[in-house]
């Protein structure tokens, strides 16, 4: 019996594996699809008010309204904070996973005792929940947009394609 629990057990893993690994796939391809289907867009783009930019990309994103604050930029890692005046919620955007995430707040549970100014994303506390902003639902021109916009909102130069955005609950 426990052998059969065991071998039940290793098909189950190696299935999520697999199913992971098309899903992966699937999404490059949509996101290929996409750059394709969009064609040629103009070199020079501009964004004349970044905020209304990662506003309107974050509502699509999460599938309901959002209106951001002012921006609240915390370092180390680096991270932009919004509240939502809709839900009352914190919105932080980074370009760090939420796997990183963790990872950082394991390694600087110490420092960050020693540490003044508390970081929105760390420590990692239960409740927070996370969602990649990509151009398959944050925009078809996400991926070229993001870069001239965080450097707006930042002064951070970057040459990502996409964003994590992590709400805070109140």
């Amino acid at each position: 019996m426990i052998v059969l629990g065991a071998l039940i057990s290793v098909g189950n893993e190696r299935q999520r594996k697999a199913i992971d690994s098309i899903s992966r796939q699937t999404q490059a391809w949509a996101i290929e699809d996409l750059r394709l289907k969009r064609g040629q867009v103009e070199a020079n783009i501009s964004i004349d008010n970044p905020i209304a930019w990662l506003n309107t990309a974050a509502s699509r994103a999460l599938g309901r309204q959002t209106q951001l604050s002012a921006p609240d930029i915390a370092e180390d890692p680096f991270a932009v904070s919004f509240v939502d005046h809709y839900s009352g919620e914190t919105l932080v955007f980074s370009l760090l996973s939420p796997k990183t995430l963790r990872k950082l707040s394991k390694a600087k549970r110490s420092e960050l005792s020693k540490r003044t100014s508390q970081h929105p994303l760390i420590p990692w506390r239960k409740g927070i929940a996370s969602f990649e902003m990509t151009i398959l639902n944050a925009g078809i021109r996400f991926d070229l947009e993001l870069p001239v916009a965080w450097q707006a909102i930042t002064k951070e130069q970057v040459n990502n394609e996409y964003l994590w955005v992590y709400i805070i609950p109140t």
